[in-house]
Protein backbone atom coordinates (compact mmCIF):
# COMPACT_ATOMS: atom_id res chain seq x y z
CA UNK A 1 0.00 0.00 0.00
CA UNK A 2 2.85 2.38 0.70
CA UNK A 3 4.21 2.34 -2.87
CA UNK A 4 0.77 3.39 -4.14
CA UNK A 5 0.65 6.31 -1.71
CA UNK A 6 4.12 7.43 -2.74
CA UNK A 7 3.16 7.14 -6.41
CA UNK A 8 -0.01 9.21 -5.88
CA UNK A 9 1.86 11.90 -3.96
CA UNK A 10 4.60 12.00 -6.57
CA UNK A 11 1.99 12.27 -9.33
CA UNK A 12 0.19 15.12 -7.56
CA UNK A 13 3.48 16.94 -7.05
CA UNK A 14 4.31 16.62 -10.72
CA UNK A 15 0.88 17.89 -11.75
CA UNK A 16 1.24 20.83 -9.38
CA UNK A 17 4.64 21.72 -10.78
CA UNK A 18 3.47 21.34 -14.36
CA UNK A 19 0.52 23.62 -13.76
CA UNK A 20 2.61 26.42 -12.32
CA UNK A 21 3.26 29.34 -14.64
CA UNK A 22 6.93 29.72 -15.36
CA UNK A 23 8.05 33.31 -15.71
CA UNK A 24 11.50 34.37 -16.80
CA UNK A 25 13.77 35.47 -14.02
CA UNK A 26 14.05 39.25 -13.69
CA UNK A 27 17.61 39.07 -14.95
CA UNK A 28 16.36 37.35 -18.12
CA UNK A 29 13.70 40.02 -18.54
CA UNK A 30 16.31 42.73 -18.11
CA UNK A 31 18.60 41.07 -20.66
CA UNK A 32 15.69 40.79 -23.09
CA UNK A 33 14.78 44.46 -22.63
CA UNK A 34 18.38 45.57 -23.12
CA UNK A 35 18.79 43.37 -26.20
CA UNK A 36 15.59 44.77 -27.72
CA UNK A 37 16.80 48.29 -26.97
CA UNK A 38 20.16 47.65 -28.66
CA UNK A 39 18.43 46.12 -31.69
CA UNK A 40 16.22 49.19 -32.04
CA UNK A 41 19.21 51.51 -31.74
CA UNK A 42 21.07 49.42 -34.30
CA UNK A 43 18.15 49.68 -36.70
CA UNK A 44 18.36 53.49 -36.50
CA UNK A 45 15.30 54.08 -34.32
CA UNK A 46 16.85 57.26 -32.99
CA UNK A 47 16.82 58.78 -36.49
CA UNK A 48 13.14 58.03 -37.19
CA UNK A 49 10.91 60.38 -35.16
CA UNK A 50 8.07 57.86 -34.84
CA UNK A 51 10.49 55.22 -33.55
CA UNK A 52 12.61 57.58 -31.44
CA UNK A 53 9.65 58.29 -29.18
CA UNK A 54 9.18 54.60 -28.36
CA UNK A 55 12.92 54.16 -27.99
CA UNK A 56 12.90 56.86 -25.33
CA UNK A 57 9.92 55.21 -23.61
CA UNK A 58 11.89 51.94 -23.53
CA UNK A 59 14.92 53.65 -21.99
CA UNK A 60 12.79 55.30 -19.31
CA UNK A 61 10.99 52.06 -18.48
CA UNK A 62 14.27 50.18 -18.25
CA UNK A 63 15.63 52.77 -15.82
CA UNK A 64 12.38 52.66 -13.82
CA UNK A 65 12.52 48.86 -13.70
CA UNK A 66 16.07 48.89 -12.36
CA UNK A 67 15.11 51.44 -9.70
CA UNK A 68 12.03 49.43 -8.70
CA UNK A 69 14.07 46.24 -8.50
CA UNK A 70 16.56 47.86 -6.13
CA UNK A 71 13.66 49.16 -4.02
CA UNK A 72 12.31 45.61 -3.67
CA UNK A 73 9.32 46.10 -5.97
CA UNK A 74 9.96 42.97 -8.02
CA UNK A 75 6.51 42.64 -9.60
CA UNK A 76 6.46 46.28 -10.69
CA UNK A 77 10.02 45.94 -11.98
CA UNK A 78 9.13 42.85 -14.00
CA UNK A 79 6.22 44.72 -15.57
CA UNK A 80 8.49 47.65 -16.48
CA UNK A 81 11.06 45.28 -18.02
CA UNK A 82 8.28 43.80 -20.18
CA UNK A 83 7.05 47.27 -21.15
CA UNK A 84 10.58 48.32 -22.04
CA UNK A 85 10.94 45.25 -24.24
CA UNK A 86 7.63 45.94 -25.99
CA UNK A 87 8.46 49.60 -26.64
CA UNK A 88 11.94 48.75 -27.87
CA UNK A 89 10.52 46.14 -30.24
CA UNK A 90 7.96 48.67 -31.50
CA UNK A 91 10.74 51.23 -32.02
CA UNK A 92 12.70 48.61 -33.96
CA UNK A 93 9.72 47.79 -36.16
CA UNK A 94 8.99 51.46 -36.81
CA UNK A 95 12.63 52.16 -37.60
CA UNK A 96 12.39 49.60 -40.35
CA UNK A 97 8.85 50.27 -41.57
CA UNK A 98 8.60 54.08 -41.65
CA UNK A 99 11.47 54.65 -44.11
CA UNK A 100 10.06 51.91 -46.36
CA UNK A 101 6.63 53.53 -46.24
CA UNK A 102 8.12 56.92 -47.16
CA UNK A 103 10.04 55.40 -50.05
CA UNK A 104 6.89 53.64 -51.21
CA UNK A 105 4.96 56.92 -51.23
CA UNK A 106 7.76 58.64 -53.15
CA UNK A 107 7.81 55.85 -55.72
CA UNK A 108 4.02 55.95 -56.08
CA UNK A 109 4.14 59.73 -56.58
CA UNK A 110 6.84 59.36 -59.23
CA UNK A 111 4.84 56.65 -61.00
CA UNK A 112 1.74 58.84 -60.97
CA UNK A 113 3.76 61.77 -62.32
CA UNK A 114 5.13 59.62 -65.15
CA UNK A 115 1.66 58.26 -65.93
CA UNK A 116 0.27 61.79 -66.21
CA UNK A 117 3.18 62.88 -68.41
CA UNK A 118 2.58 59.96 -70.77
CA UNK A 119 -1.12 60.76 -71.07
CA UNK A 120 -0.47 64.31 -72.22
Amino acid sequence: MRPKLVAVLLGLTMVGCAGRQVLPAPNEQRVQAEASLRAAEGAGAGRVPEAALHLEFARQQLADAERLWVEGEQEAAELRFRQATADAELAHALARAVPLERESRRTAAQAESLRRALQQ
